[in-house]
């Protein structure tokens, strides 16, 4: 198995970085947060999951939306950890 070379980050900067994403992704419009919390996992396990995604007011969740959520959600598993707090 190949090692995974993923950055460390503290939930808000994650969190941050998956509303950066999700921003840039015309199909996560109306996504107003995310919360993240730790797996209790050590790397090379995912260490952190996702537990509320919350959308403003008026927008409605679509199959589509909800594809383009969990495609960035599986991106940033790749790419980051969350440091232990």
């Amino acid at each position: 198995m190949a090692e995974r070379n993923r950055t460390n980050l503290k939930a808000a900067d994650l969190e941050s970085r998956y509303m950066k994403r999700m921003a840039e992704d015309p199909n996560c419009s109306g996504i107003g947060y995310v919360y993240v919390k730790p797996t209790g996992n050590h790397p090379p396990q995912e260490t952190w999951t996702h537990t509320l995604i919350s959308f403003r007011p008026n927008t409605s969740r679509t199959p589509l939306k909800t594809k383009a959520m969990h495609d960035i959600l599986n991106k940033l598993r790749q790419e980051f950890d969350l440091l232990p707090e």
